[in-house]
């Protein structure tokens, strides 16, 4: 189903009952999520919850910084077969991101690109730029499983959603489960958003998102390995509703704080960047 309404490093997808220890929010506690493979430890021993922001800027800010440049390799799995992208990003700060296609050939060139003037696709056969509105955030992005704001961020979960933390288990591991529901007003399509983080390093598990109170996806972080002198996930898995369909990203290259130039992240800087072989 559509959701209503209807990510660069950015972001990323079950029915139970969760017995939890005592929620840390920033709103009303919201009722618990659902999931037979994610049970609360009503009788855990006590241990602090982490603190609400930091696990919230950890995962708005998980594979960004001042600057980054780096290349991806993702594979789509549909009803239509499967493809593989390679693909070139850069990055400055929160508000600009720039992806573009190196292979296959047939859609070398084609690019998307956030700048302080709005999210913009480019088709280099007809050298054109189409602007992506808000309300195609949700948009598969060229394809995939992947939506606009998995990958370009216009979405923020510390701005945009209000949030509690639980103590939960996954595969038997104790982790920590963050629930997110939207703001008010906020570009947000999703009725619910639950991670499952790390107790011990923040990174996350897993990420589930909520429409029409059901899974309408999963993300998965696997792969665990520097990158860029930092520890994070090297594969990012978003499996939709439908069974069989997938889509993985795997992160093969990133530098971190590195020199990019702004006009990178202009519309012809766009244009130079998806024209370069």
């Amino acid at each position: 189903m559509r959701k209503r309404g209807s990510g660069w490093r950015g972001a990323v997808v079950l029915g139970l009952v969760v017995a939890v220890t005592p929620l840390v929010s920033d709103a009303q506690s919201p009722e618990p999520g659902s999931v037979a493979s994610v049970r609360g430890e009503a009788n855990a021993p006590e241990q602090a919850l982490p603190e609400l922001s930091d696990v919230l800027e950890r995962l708005d800010r998980l594979y960004m910084a001042s600057s980054s440049r780096g290349r991806l390799k993702m594979t789509v799995v549909n009803e239509r077969g499967s493809r593989e992208l390679e693909i070139e990003q850069w990055s400055r700060g929160r508000d600009e991101a720039l992806m573009v296609i190196r292979s296959p050939a047939r859609e070398a060139g084609t690019a998307t690109l956030r700048s302080e003037e709005g999210l913009w696709n480019y088709a280099p056969r007809a050298d054109r730029l189409i602007r992506v509105p808000t309300g195609m955030l949700s948009e598969a992005w060229m394809g995939s499983h992947f939506s606009n704001d998995d990958l370009m961020r216009e979405t923020s979960l510390e701005r945009d959603y209000h949030a509690a933390l639980r103590w939960a288990e996954l595969d038997g591991e104790r982790v920590v489960q963050v629930e997110l529901r939207p703001r008010e007003g906020a570009p947000v399509v999703w009725e619910k958003v639950l991670y499952e983080v790390s107790a011990e390093d923040g990174l996350p598990h897993r990420a589930r998102f909520y429409s029409g109170g059901a899974v309408e996806r999963t993300m998965n972080f696997s792969g665990v390995r520097e990158l860029g002198g930092r520890r994070l996930p090297a594969v990012v898995t978003v499996l939709p509703a439908k069974p069989g369909e997938y889509t993985r990203m795997e992160y093969v290259e990133m530098a971190f704080d590195v020199p990019v130039e702004a006009s990178t992240f202009t519309r012809q800087g766009l244009r130079r960047v998806a024209r370069t072989r």
